[in-house]
């Protein structure tokens, strides 16, 4: 085993002068030689800006972000702190352990219960409440091992060996694909190819197994198949106690439910996932855009307001029920980028013709003024399968093919998602689509578009927050106040948040994160982590300083009418500034 130290003081595997003088005595030499050859201990770090200063110089490239310093980057810069706040203490480990193996994995828990030191588990590092790092935590570093990424023909569950004493349902043949704890979903995406459909995250360079599955996983594509949980067959999961199991619907099914939405770095962790593969079916994506250019909003910004009236009202009525086949997200709310599974005839056929219909029978649009104001529905682009609509062979290893990060994240700190009711689209769409209106300028991101076959699954089937499985949509905010007010037009009692996207000072996060589920994820915490070995920021279990209980939730900032001057000065710094800056990020959710 290789031991790799920066910064060290004296020869040897010494802790050195860093951040935790009282781990000075710890006999690091013996974790670096229980680690498999090919592993390698990283440290010791000081907890500073010099320590996480290279992570700086990979600029946008989310690539080099995920494989670089040790391990130690965020996606988002602002994470490298305490609850991503720039007045905290910076959140770095004291060492990452590169590990290749289920062994070094367990060598890390042993030699972490027998030091009484805590465990923070990372594979690229694109936590939004910076959850994958930890002051004074030995840091399992999965980037770089194996990926695995085996199609595997008819795969069968323990269920299915258990024979009658089964639940039918729960019985899996199914081809799967087999994917590693190191994998990013960008080899997945080029190990599948054309050949089948994966349900995959939008970022390249997120983790396949890791924190985005583990925390639910949406996609572009899920409204037909569901979300990434509803695709794992089966986990491999080093506990904290070192053992390694098999957790799926009849082996260890209370962990399996757990690790299905109660959030990655938690129970143990997930090394290997069989993970479901589907037919390849053709991809029509249309896509709606609407805009104004702010200095002409004095002179168009009634026409423009009507325009964006009818948009909502139409989309608020036809989004609750469109054919699971239609999947995809909507921007602002004043665009949408849409997907349909299947041919362009049955996209037609279902919605698209429809869609055209509304558009040149009811909206003013012969009054539009190119290059002023206007909407438009772009002639359709149909993909042959996923893997081209995703970039085909060009994408893969390509920093420009997915979402820069790094700089590129500026601000991405104070994103915020929230599920929006089925409920509230059906029975007060006036109401909703005044308020969308109200909080628009705060509302810059992909706001998935849910239901469908997302909402065929039993609120408790899975992990995460029960009203996933009722909601019409994923709201996402970048501005404090936007979110805030979110929470006050649907509050915890109505709905909760989408873990993966959640705002990393959440009120109540746990309810907000969880609901109903909480409990009984407390309750799996106490027995597969007893010494509470694992414990990040908003994650179940989690022990330390919580800023969000310090003070009374702020109440939301009123929105300017539009008709105001304000809302027009706020647009135009909204566009000149964010749209800009959160292309990126945009991008990093076309999945």
């Amino acid at each position: 085993m290789r031991c790799f130290f920066r910064n060290v003081l004296s020869a040897g595997c010494l802790l050195g002068h860093i951040h935790h003088q009282a781990f000075a005595a710890v006999d690091w030499d013996s974790l670096a030689e229980s680690l498999s050859t090919e592993a390698t201990l990283h440290g010791p770090f000081q907890n500073n800006l010099l320590t996480y200063a290279p992570c700086f110089g990979y600029v946008s490239d989310a690539f080099k972000i995920s494989k670089g310093n040790n391990g130690l980057c965020m996606h988002a810069h602002a994470c490298n702190k305490n609850f991503c706040e720039d007045d905290q203490d910076y959140d770095l480990p004291l060492y990452s352990t590169e590990v290749k193996t289920d062994s070094d994995v367990s060598s890390v828990f042993a030699f972490a219960a027998e030091n009484d030191l805590s465990v923070s588990v990372k594979t690229t590092g694109h936590s939004y409440q910076g959850s994958s790092t930890k002051a004074g935590s030995i840091m399992i570093w999965m980037q770089n091992f194996e990926k695995d990424l085996s199609i595997v023909k008819d795969f069968s569950n323990s269920c299915t060996s258990a024979g009658a004493d089964a639940d039918d349902s729960a019985k899996i043949t199914h081809d799967v694909i087999g994917i590693g704890g190191g994998a990013v979903w960008d080899d997945v995406i080029e190990a599948v190819k054309g050949d089948y459909h994966i349900v995959a995250g939008g970022g390249r360079t997120v983790s396949a197994i890791g924190g985005w599955l583990q925390g639910g996983g949406l996609s572009f594509s899920s409204r037909l198949y569901g979300i990434g949980v509803d695709q794992a067959i089966d986990f491999t999961v080093v506990l904290t106690n070192g053992t390694v199991v098999k957790a799926d619907a009849c082996t260890n099914s209370d962990l399996f439910w757990a690790m299905r939405g109660g959030g990655g770095g938690t129970y143990g962790v997930v090394t290997h996932v069989h993970y479901k593969v589907h037919e390849v079916t053709p991809i029509v994506q249309v896509q709606y855009r609407s805009g104004i250019l702010p200095t002409q909003y004095y002179k168009y910004g009634d026409k423009y307001e009507a325009l964006v009236d009818q948009w909502l009202d139409f989309w608020i009525q036809k989004s609750s029920a469109l054919d699971p086949r239609w999947c995809g997200g909507f921007f602002d709310p004043e665009s949408a980028h849409l997907l349909f599974c299947g041919s362009l005839e049955d996209a037609e056929t279902t919605f698209l013709n429809e869609f055209r219909s509304w558009y040149f029978t009811e909206l003013d649009w012969d009054q539009m003024v190119e290059g002023v104001w206007g909407s438009y529905i772009e002639e359709p682009k149909v993909f042959e399968s996923w893997y081209e609509y995703r970039g085909g062979a060009d994408a893969y290893q390509n920093p420009a093919m997915t979402d820069p990060t790094g700089i590129a994240y500026t601000g991405a700190e104070n994103l915020a998602a929230r599920l929006m009711p089925k409920d509230v689209l059906l029975n007060k769409p006036t109401e909703l689509k005044n308020f969308l209106k109200s909080i628009r300028t705060g509302i810059i991101g992909v706001n998935y578009f849910l239901g469908g076959n997302i909402n065929s699954v039993s609120a408790d089937a899975t992990a995460v927050h029960p009203a996933l499985r009722s909601s019409a949509w994923s709201l996402i905010t970048v501005v404090p106040d936007a979110a805030q007010a979110i929470r006050e037009f649907i509050p915890n009692e109505e709905t909760g948040v989408c873990y993966n996207h959640h705002y990393r000072l959440e009120p109540d996060w746990r309810n907000a994160c969880w609901g109903a589920n909480y409990g009984r994820l407390s309750e799996l915490k106490t027995i597969y982590d007893p010494l509470g070995l694992l414990g990040c920021w908003h994650c179940v279990g989690y022990k330390g300083d919580d800023p969000t209980s310090q003070a009374p939730n702020p109440a939301p900032t009123p929105a300017p009418t539009v008709e105001s001057s304000a809302w027009t000065a706020y647009s135009s710094v909204r566009n000149l500034l964010y749209v800009p800056l959160f292309t990126g990020l945009l991008l990093s959710w076309y999945a």
